[in-house]
């Protein structure tokens, strides 16, 4: 049986994202917790100013 009160902690790091709408690869903030990165909601995209909440998470920097 699992335990039920682990805690799993939430990070914040810079990473790249895929727009969806201008197809280009573009800097956002990722949030990741666990192994699930999702890039953190509310950001504009820099070259087209379209919502990135729904971008695919190319890469996040993460000390080792």
């Amino acid at each position: 049986m699992k335990p039920t009160n682990t805690e799993v902690k939430i990070y914040e790091a810079h990473g790249q994202a895929h727009c969806p709408a201008c197809t280009h690869n573009v800097d956002v903030m990722i949030t990741y917790k666990g192994r699930h990165a999702k890039v953190t909601p509310g950001q504009k995209c820099p070259r087209c100013g379209s919502s990135i909440d729904a971008g695919f998470v190319l890469r996040y920097d993460q000390a080792a």
